[in-house]
């Protein structure tokens, strides 16, 4: 890393900041200071100023996309207003939400190659730069590959390579981990824990995550409406409940556990790590035994709706992507019955993205045969499938074309042959159903990252199909989003629509999905039903997932009666209080 003189890594002092042909502002009066080697994570809903915060350390604010900016902001004792981008690059490392606006070389050596290059690193240092990194992000069998043949995730894991392999003083990454799997996720934070530690590297990262925020940040800093309201360590921060439910920030489950439990446990100061809330737990359970009144196989049944059978079916089916020698999807055979919600989870590059559009048309099997009702598609147009099946792409801008979100929502209703009068009840339904009425006349591409996502939503469930397949639905999205996007899929299927959705989180599969498919590397391991599925900690794990956390707690506190397939705060948390009311 390049030698800096003795000051602040970052120092913002009453930095308010407006974009070109906005009135309000995006950042306001904000005062932030960070230490050489201090490891800083930044959370807040969408909107509230995080990725404007992020592109202020590298000068892309002002330098880049103009604006009004009053006050003070120095990145390694330079004003950002006074040096260009190419000046802070020599300081400040930059991974954006959107990967793909990072890619451009032809391979993944290249990428990861490319900025090392830039900033004459020794050719042997660079080589085992590449390496390294190239085995933390688990790329390095995929060095030849083009980026755009990656999936979501894996373009996300390539743009972090390209930013670590040049070791600089400050690494900002904006919701890096938005589509990595859950150990990738882990990963990530650890290893820029390490870096942190090593190289005196200065962090500073947007997350969602807030149980990795808690896990590994220094310091939290909570951004609403462009101001800060909340910072410090990370257990001061997450035990402000009441105010970061006011704002929808996620508090860790472990947390909330014991916030709702603290009149019962007699405690004022609440853990953020599992280890310690399942240490609290324990003390109060020793001598215990709880008897959990489980539902009998009759119960269960009498609980789930009936279903179709075989609605969707693949047999055998067999896909390689043109130019390449390894199976993206291998012998996979499954059957997806009429008004079930389904998910399907796996780790990055596992082949689910490949086998939802091999079940939508878009892709079509090396070998095998896909039925929907009983047809075998393989004959039909894509255009076809559109009448029965939409699918909600992970990249939400590959969907996106039209001038407003209104004639956006439109289109694929258009086309599909409504009436006006049925047109505009499906517009309106599916802009009311995402949040967006507000946004009606905007240029979708002046919408947010996750207000795009939405509107890519609202746009397929316009067209009024039996299948709705979601694609990553939540990538980008707050903790009211996720569960805005999950609700709609719940109540689509409510509806009578089968739902097939794609997630690497856990905490929302396991709230709103039945059963449970996994993919390891182009293949189902396991299906099931959910609370059964993350039982099998030790497979989940070969395809870098872990159960979700207050799974993991309950698991820890089987043995005096907490049952471990329990998958939601209010659930342990109804067991206990009945525990304690005996």
């Amino acid at each position: 890393m390049p030698e800096t003189e003795t000051h602040n890594a970052i120092e913002l002092v009453n930095l308010t900041y407006t974009y070109p042909e906005q009135d309000q502002p995006a950042l306001k009066d904000v005062t932030l200071v960070i230490e050489k080697g201090e490891y800083v994570v930044v959370v807040g809903p969408n909107g509230a100023g995080k990725t404007t915060l992020c592109l202020h350390m590298n000068g892309v604010i002002p330098n880049v996309l103009g604006g009004r900016i009053k006050g003070k902001s120095e990145i390694m004792g330079l004003n950002t207003r006074r040096h260009h981008v190419y000046d802070m690059a020599l300081h400040v490392g930059i991974v954006l939400q959107d990967p793909e606006a990072q890619l451009f070389t032809s391979d993944v050596r290249s990428e990861v190659a490319f900025a090392a290059e830039n900033l004459g690193v020794p050719r042997e240092e660079m080589i085992k730069r590449i390496d390294w990194i190239l085995d933390v992000v688990r790329l390095k069998d995929f060095v030849d590959r083009p980026p755009a043949q990656l999936s979501g995730g894996q373009k996300q894991r390539l743009a972090i390579a390209s930013s670590l392999v040049m070791q600089p003083n400050i690494i900002v990454l904006d919701e890096p981990t938005s589509q990595l799997d859950p150990i990738g996720s882990q990963e990530v934070f650890s290893v820029l824990r390490d870096l942190n530690k090593e190289l005196d590297m200065t962090v500073l990262i947007s997350t969602h995550k807030s149980d990795y925020a808690a896990k590994f940040a220094d310091r939290v800093v909570v951004l609403n409406e462009g101001k800060i309201v909340a910072e410090g360590p990370p257990e001061n921060v997450f035990s402000q409940v009441d105010l970061l439910d006011k704002i929808n920030v996620q508090v860790p489950a472990i947390t909330r556990v014991e916030w709702e439990m603290k009149s019962e446990l007699g405690i004022t100061d609440f853990s953020i790590h599992l280890d310690e809330t399942s240490a609290k737990l324990k003390k109060f359970l020793k001598g215990k035994n709880i008897v959990w009144e489980t539902l009998t196989d009759q119960e269960k049944t009498s609980e789930t709706p009936a279903l179709g059978e075989g609605y969707v079916e693949l047999d055998q089916v067999t896909f390689q992507y043109p130019g390449t020698k390894v199976n993206a999807l291998q012998d996979v055979s499954l059957s997806v019955g009429k008004g079930e919600f389904v998910g399907i989870i796996g780790q990055n590059g596992a082949g689910k993205t490949t086998l939802v559009k091999n079940i939508i048309g878009l892709l079509k099997p090396t070998s095998g045969k896909i039925l929907i009702d009983g047809k075998d598609i393989s004959e039909e147009l894509v255009e076809e499938m559109a009448q029965t099946i939409g699918l909600v792409l992970q990249n939400p801008d590959a969907q996106l074309f039209a001038m407003s979100v209104e004639e956006e929502v439109a289109f694929g209703a258009i086309n599909m042959g409504f009436s006006e009068v049925e047109v505009a009840e499906q517009v309106e339904y599916a802009i009311a159903a995402t949040g967006l009425e507000e946004f009606k006349e905007n240029y979708p591409f002046n919408l947010s990252f996750g207000d795009r996502r939405k509107l890519s939503v609202a746009a397929v469930v316009s067209m009024n199909p039996d299948i709705l397949i979601f694609d990553e639905p939540t990538t980008g999205q707050d903790y009211k989003g996720r569960r805005e996007l999950a609700d709609i899929a719940r109540n689509l299927n409510e509806r009578g629509r089968t739902i097939i959705m794609i997630t690497h989180d856990m905490d929302l599969i396991a709230e709103y999905t039945r059963r449970l498919i996994v993919m390891g590397t182009s293949r189902i391991l396991v299906d099931g039903p959910t609370e059964e599925i993350f039982q099998q900690v030790d497979l989940l794990a070969e395809t870098f997932i872990e159960p979700p956390q207050i799974t993991q707690l309950a698991q820890s506190l089987e043995k005096y009666g907490v049952p471990g397939e329990i998958l939601a705060v209010e659930e342990l948390c109804q067991i206990l209080k009945k525990e304690m009311g005996k």
